[in-house]
């Protein structure tokens, strides 16, 4: 029988990991671009890591980490999870976090508090999704989510 139209991609964890990172990169950029210099992201950036590299001046140092750090461990825990009932919540979460990344380096350019609001209202809707799937694991399928000793 065959497979359905992507589900090569849904189910191979090296190429849904490269989303998140991809995302991590297109925020990043987008917020250094739109922003009107360092002073602004120090004072308005919502992420720690980005404001202490514009203050130090090592940003492209801390973007390659924060994207390999994300694709290590989105990859890690595609990998941990597939096969079990709460592998399709952590493709959810992997998109709705980058779906996050994306807007709020838009933000910077749109720069209407109804739309940071939006980008927030994601960021509670992902840990929602991640509470969901931990309850949805514990209760439909727990042997699956026991951890194995190698």
């Amino acid at each position: 029988m065959p497979r359905p139209a992507g589900d090569e991609i849904y189910s191979n964890a090296r190429v849904l990991a490269l989303v998140p990172a991809l995302s991590v990169m297109a925020d990043y950029s987008l917020t250094f671009y739109y922003s009107q210099g360092v002073d602004e992201i120090v004072q308005s950036e919502f992420s720690p890591v980005v404001r202490l590299a514009a203050e130090y001046g090592i940003v492209p140092v801390a973007i390659v980490a924060l994207v390999l750090i994300y694709y290590l461990f989105s990859y890690v825990a595609l990998q941990a999870l597939c096969g079990t009932c709460v592998y399709p919540f952590a493709v959810g979460i992997l998109a709705t976090v980058s779906l996050t990344h994306v807007m709020g380096g838009f933000s910077w350019l749109v720069r209407i508090p109804f739309y940071s609001f939006m980008v927030n209202g994601l960021s509670i809707m992902t840990l929602l999704l991640a509470a969901t799937a931990l309850i949805w694991g514990l209760y439909r399928c727990p042997a699956q989510l026991k951890f194995r000793r190698p």
